[in-house]
């Protein structure tokens, strides 16, 4: 137990360590789009965004801070969606966050990408409703790995490492010889873990 609570505490004060150096650096490009103006004042915001760690404010802010250009800065709007949109999806695990700016995002990205199209000759303006719609399809694809699977091939991986390690433990007496009951057992197992892992992977 002693060795477990020590090795607990290992990795508590990594992970703080890491958490720290996250919202620091996330900090440092806050306050470096603060000094600045343009495309660069949404490239740190982007930065800022993007080093997520729970309860960073500084990457909130940055969100927040992306999506207020978006809605109050026409000329800077485009470079800002996309700039909020793709640190959205750069922050997600096996759920997206602000799902709902998500969709603002891209319902205003597709909007925008219509206007420039008309703007530019490339689009009838009264075929803007149709380019809005073809945007708007293409921003909404979600090609993010199924979460079920993903956990299958996770399972499958470590099922396959523990009967491994089963098998060399326990398949192999003192003797240096098999145990044929428990070796075929936790070779069955391993078997069984890498099917898990491979079918998981191709489904996800």
């Amino acid at each position: 137990m002693r060795q477990l609570f020590q090795g607990a505490a290992v990795v508590a004060i990594l992970l703080a360590i890491v958490t720290v150096r996250v919202v620091w650096s996330s900090h440092g490009e806050w306050r470096a789009a603060q000094a600045l103006g343009g495309d660069d004042e949404i490239a740190h915001l982007g930065r800022a965004a993007r080093l997520y760690a729970p309860g960073n404010p500084y990457s909130r802010r940055a969100v927040e801070k992306l999506a207020a250009i978006g809605r109050d800065e026409p000329a800077r709007a485009l470079v800002a969606w996309r700039e909020l949109r793709s640190a959205l999806f750069a922050t997600r695990s096996f759920y997206t966050p602000r799902r709902a700016l998500l969709e603002e995002a891209n319902a205003r990205i597709a909007e925008l990408m219509a206007d420039a199209e008309v703007q530019s000759g490339a689009q009838k303006s009264h075929d803007r409703d149709k380019a809005r719609a073809w945007h708007a399809a293409r921003l909404a694809q979600d090609e993010s790995p199924s979460v079920p699977w993903t956990l299958l091939a996770l399972f499958g991986l470590a099922a396959w490492i523990g009967c491994a390690l089963g098998l060399l433990l326990r398949g192999i007496g003192d003797d240096d010889r098999l145990r044929p009951r428990a070796a075929m057992a936790w070779a069955a197992g391993v078997a069984c873990g890498l099917l898990l892992f491979f079918l998981g992977l191709s489904r996800a």
